[in-house]
């Protein structure tokens, strides 16, 4: 049929024109910002996926970054406990040399000399060893690590006080005072939740409420709390005679009691016995410091101090150097973890440039091949004319 008001031919071709349209821009959109996702709608499932892997990919790079500080933090602290352990090392050996009775009170009060300012130089690199603006080696602190994107992903590196007197002191031992873990009654717990023990540091640890209920003895609940994973710096013991005794196996804060959360049928609470926990010198060595006094350089008993120093700071650097490890490994995972996800991400977001480049030669194809078709269906409505002459 002959028609000039409908020219079916020419919207047909006009709308397979905006159809096309639509193909070249986003090709072209893709092809200069290298995406394949630039807006929802191209991919709404993939733009979700997308940002969350976007966070955990920038997570972890932040936490990479983050354990990397950690490293430097221990090594800026293994580096101070070494200097101190050269000087107490230096210490023994005048100590040494002034127990032979071939020197005079002068050669004495000389090695006194050096002794004291060693010993004052300790205490002064235990005060000043800062990261960031952070004392370190000043005071027992558990500093977290986050190590991955998500917040419970920590690692907690243990710092010491390395000053000569904070070797003094005994561990602190906390006991039940509630007759709940006395005589047999453990029982009668009977929680109706889990059960959250707290240590001075405020690191908890959990027993499952079926766990507790089951003990039937103090001696099964403190087996519980010894096996409960978790950073925790309290040891489990007791009978149903004595009450479950918790017992720091790191210097705390020396104030305050540990502490039992749940909710059930008895309630329990701790007594503190004594003291705090000692720390690397593992005794006071503060009159190291001043010649003349009952720790001096020909003191008897003085190596023993010394040696006994020697390791506890040996000991505090083979936690720093476990830790040191321990992070190292946790950076290479990382950045492994890093590198998959990205990998991933890739293939929901980038654009694919050999098949994007195929696709725009062919939408250009098209676009050139539509307006000539149009002009052809524009000029058939031409031939009415011809009937009309």
């Amino acid at each position: 049929m002959t028609v000039i008001n409908t020219n079916t031919a020419a919207s047909i071709t006009a709308n397979s024109m905006k159809t096309n349209e639509r193909a070249m821009e986003r090709t072209m959109e893709r092809l200069s910002t290298g995406k394949r996702i630039n807006s929802a709608s191209d991919d709404a499932a993939g733009l979700a996926i997308e940002t969350r892997m976007t966070s955990q990919v920038r997570g972890l790079q932040q936490a990479s970054r983050n354990a990397n500080d950690g490293i430097s933090m221990l090594q800026t602290a293994d580096g101070a406990a070494s200097e101190m352990n050269n000087m107490l090392q230096r210490m023994r050996e005048l100590a040494v040399q002034a127990q032979t009775g071939t020197l005079g009170t002068d050669d004495i009060a000389n090695l006194n000399q050096e002794f004291a300012a060693l010993a004052t130089e300790i205490d002064r690199i235990a005060d000043d060893t800062t990261f960031n603006n952070k004392n370190i080696l000043q005071s027992t602190q558990h500093i977290q690590i986050a190590v991955g994107a998500d917040e419970s992903d920590i690692i907690t590196a243990t710092m010491l006080d390395f000053n000569l007197a904070a070797g003094a002191g005994t561990a602190i031992t906390e006991t039940f005072t509630d007759s709940t873990f006395v005589d047999a009654n453990v029982a009668a717990m009977n929680p109706s939740t889990d059960v959250t023990v707290t240590d001075h540091f405020g690191n908890q640890i959990t027993v499952s409420k079926a766990d507790a209920t089951a003990a039937t003895s103090v001696a099964g609940l403190a087996t519980l709390i010894n096996d409960a994973s978790g950073v925790f710096h309290l040891t489990a013991s007791g009978t149903n005679a004595t009450g479950l005794i918790l017992t720091s196996d790191l210097a705390g804060p020396g104030t305050g009691a540990a502490t039992v959360a749940y909710t059930g049928t008895d309630s329990v609470s701790f007594t503190e016995v004594s003291g705090v926990a000692k720390t690397p010198m593992n005794a006071d060595l503060s009159n190291f410091k001043f010649a003349g006094t009952t720790d001096d350089v020909d003191t008897s008993g003085v190596l023993a101090k010394i040696d006994s120093a020697i390791k506890g700071i040996a000991t505090a650097r083979s936690g720093f150097g476990a830790t040191i490890n321990r992070l190292e490994y946790t950076v290479d995972n990382l950045n492994t973890t890093i590198l998959n996800t990205q990998a991933a991400k890739s293939q929901i977001v980038d654009a694919d440039y050999a098949a994007e480049t195929t696709e725009l030669a062919r939408t250009q194809i098209i676009s050139q091949a539509s307006t000539a078709m149009l002009s052809q269906a524009n000029q058939q409505a031409q031939s009415v004319l011809a009937l009309l002459k």
